[in-house]
């Protein structure tokens, strides 16, 4: 097998199993804890988790469903404290989190697991990375 499409392979199998690995990683931590900085000046595993969501979500699979759909396509930079600043709910459910992550990881896998050689040479410009392929998102 080309060692492209084996690196390919094993990164859509990487990223198969991060969600359960996530799911493991919030369950060891108790709920009373969920709402409480990690460290003075650092964010609560409820804030890192709606941060994983929305990236994954707004800038991520967004931007994959674009490079896969037009040609010449154009990314301005994804403000994130910007979105989360109206985004952000602390009562939000984990629950909602972690089942929202999954959704989105899931509409991403759909659309690499069987992406053509072309597919994940596709690329976007990013106005602060430059060109890059679907591959590097």
């Amino acid at each position: 097998m080309d060692p492209l499409y084996e690196y390919r392979a094993r990164l859509v199998e990487r990223l198969e199993t991060i969600v359960p690995e996530i799911a493991d990683a919030v369950a060891a931590i108790p709920e009373g804890e969920w709402r409480l900085p990690l460290a003075p000046d650092e964010r609560s595993p409820h804030a890192i988790m709606a941060h994983l969501r929305d990236t994954e979500a707004q800038p991520y699979l967004t931007r994959l469903r674009r490079m896969l759909k037009e040609d010449s396509t154009v990314f301005e930079p994804f403000d994130v404290e910007r979105w989360e600043a109206g985004h952000y709910d602390p009562a939000e459910p984990m629950t909602r989190l972690l089942a929202d992550y999954a959704a989105t990881r899931e509409a991403e896998l759909q659309l690499l697991r069987n992406l053509p050689p072309q597919g994940w040479a596709r690329s976007g410009r990013h106005m602060a990375f430059g060109a890059r392929t679907v591959q590097w998102w």
